[in-house]
């Protein structure tokens, strides 16, 4: 549950730089790139769930 709550709130925090970087182009790969490198790092440090039901 954790991972797919931090994937939502990471969505919003991607559409946001995006939109704070219109018009930028150069801006926007780079600061994409960033945060995927991040997000990446991040999710695979958070738990996993330890009933898997599904």
């Amino acid at each position: 549950m954790a991972k797919i709550a931090f994937t939502v709130l990471w969505a919003g925090v991607l559409m946001v730089v995006d939109r704070a970087l219109d018009g930028v182009t150069w801006a926007q790969y780079l600061a994409i790139f960033a945060l995927g490198g991040i997000y990446a790092f991040t999710v695979n440090k958070l738990p996993e769930s330890r009933n898997k039901s599904a």
